[in-house]
């Protein structure tokens, strides 16, 4: 194993230039699981950001990954599924800790940038460009962010968030810090993480593979006993007449919280099976399981769509059966990959 090397951030952040209409780093490639082909181009905002930030350094994604098997139907939602930190110490010597914020947020943030570390921090997407057409200047949601740069005296920030880099400034830099006077003073502080890099590990590609077998083994003792799909099939009718008689325009946050989870979780455990399969082929069964119920859970999310806005129910029936028999055999497969 050898400590991480290559530019500075703040070497790079000088040769890349930005996108000044959609505040996109142009020398920034966002990681293929990013790709805009792909069914889930962008999943949670926290898992995202972790993509992109892993991508950025240099490092391996897929070992990451065997965490996402282990999604289960929680009653009134999927699993938010967000990689263990014990399991980014484990692979990549990246430790993960709470930020307590007993000054400003800027100055806290321009403290631990300056010190090689990456803050992760809960914000408004009010204020965030990349969200045009979306959330920004039109709606308050939360998400979180990952900052590389930030320089506090001429209001410009540098940050991963969902799919890629971006910058914004100005106005936008003192909204989000609550520096403006349309900020609501008595707001709560925002919850942030610190990801120190200082002892990054760059793993040979066979290291990395028996480290993540390991945390697959963890994983998989923490999959739910009882189906997942199954159990959220017999609540989701209740659910979509729910939305149809008392408010339809909440679909898109039911989707995010439900069938998306599912289906992009499901579909990152497919893409880690791939990726043993590469030398392993007997994986790539456990991975097609596992991608049937990506795609499925895709074309769910516009089949539900339809019947909120439409106020028809349909039966879902055999589309929620054959996630499930997918889910089955994909845990069979696996077991039989751990078991060999």
């Amino acid at each position: 194993m050898e400590l991480a090397d290559g530019p500075t951030r703040e070497a790079r952040a000088v040769n890349e230039a930005c996108d000044t209409r959609s505040g996109t780093v142009v020398g920034h490639e966002s990681h293929p699981y990013h790709d805009s082909e792909r069914e889930w181009s962008e999943t949670n905002c926290y898992i995202d950001v972790w993509i992109e930030l892993l991508h950025r350094a240099g490092l391996e994604v897929a070992p990451l990954l065997p965490f996402t098997l282990a999604g289960d139907f929680e009653g009134d939602q999927w699993t938010f599924y967000k990689p263990p930190h014990s399991d980014l110490w484990l692979l990549y010597g990246i430790d993960v800790v709470e930020l307590t914020l007993w000054k400003g947020l800027v100055e806290h943030c321009a403290a631990q940038v300056g010190r090689g570390r990456i803050p992760l921090v809960e914000v408004d997407s009010y204020y965030l460009p990349d969200t045009l057409g979306r959330d920004y200047q039109r709606s308050h949601t939360k998400t979180t962010v990952g900052i590389e740069t930030i320089d506090p005296l001429h209001e410009t920030l540098r940050y991963f968030h969902n799919r890629a880099l971006f910058e914004l400034a100005g106005a936008d830099f003192r909204g989000l810090f609550g520096l403006d006077d349309r900020v609501d003073p008595a707001r709560l502080s925002p919850y942030c993480e610190i990801v120190k890099l200082d002892r990054v590990r760059r793993r040979s590609r066979a290291d990395l593979r028996r480290l993540s077998l390991e945390l697959l083994r963890t994983h998989r003792a923490r999959c739910p006993e009882a189906n997942p799909i199954t159990r959220y099939a017999e609540r989701v009718e209740a659910d979509l007449r729910a939305l149809i008689e008392d408010d339809p325009e909440a679909y898109d946050l039911y989707a995010f919280a439900s069938i998306r989870q599912c289906g992009s979780g499901f579909g990152f455990a497919a893409d880690y099976l791939a990726w043993l399969a590469e030398e392993e082929p007997a994986w790539a069964v456990a991975a097609e399981w596992f991608a049937r119920i990506s795609s499925s859970a895709s074309m769910l999310v516009l089949k539900m769509a339809r019947i909120v806005h439409s106020g028809r129910l349909r039966d879902l029936q055999q589309n929620f059966e054959e996630m499930a028999t997918a889910w089955q055999r994909g845990m069979e497969a696996v077991d039989r990959g751990l078991a060999g």
